[in-house]
């Protein structure tokens, strides 16, 4: 994989590519908030030699630091858009991990026909269109819920929700 880097007006993004074929597909490896490129360490590793690889550091992430934090979710779907167009990248499948799955269906908004694929990794639609009236009559009503449940209960929960995703990440190989 080789580093490179994209400037913007509130910083400087860095990414890792890997070309083989730049008529075959890309895998866009998109990391969560508070992830980096890392995240997807053994992936990438698994795919650089069989396929084309993309992978970043998020703006404010990692090695995009110092960044400015106003910017939009369109924004960075932009820059992604001009770096992949940098890179001569054509074919993406876009692959993101929570905060990643937000950023590429804004990507798929912004410029649908310069996506091939997309695949969420705990990340919820975007757009109500995809959610049932109950799910978003659930949503708006979720704050008072939480307020319901004292806060050492709720650590609690997120704490063992998040132990039990990283044993799964563990016993995957990840």
């Amino acid at each position: 994989m080789t580093e490179n880097s994209y400037n913007t007006p509130c910083g400087c993004i860095h990414y890792f590519v890997n070309i083989i074929d730049k008529q075959k597909i890309t895998l866009v490896f998109l990391p969560g908030l508070t992830a980096d490129h890392r995240l997807f360490e053994k992936q990438t590793e698994y795919f650089e030699k069989r396929q084309n690889v993309f992978v970043w550091d998020a703006p404010s992430h990692a090695l995009s630091r110092p960044f400015t934090n106003n910017y939009s979710l369109s924004d960075m779907a932009e820059w992604l858009y001009e770096i992949l167009v940098k890179e001569e990248i054509y074919n993406p499948i876009i692959i993101g991990q929570s905060m990643g799955g937000y950023l590429a269906q804004m990507y798929m908004e912004l410029y649908p026909d310069k996506i091939k694929g997309f695949i969420s990794i705990d990340s919820a639609p975007l757009q109500k269109s995809y959610m049932t009236a109950v799910e978003i009559w659930l949503l708006e009503r979720a704050e008072p819920l939480y307020k319901i449940y004292p806060w050492k209960v709720l650590l609690r929960a997120g704490s063992r929700g998040a132990q039990r995703r990283i044993m799964v990440r563990i016993l995957c190989g990840r």
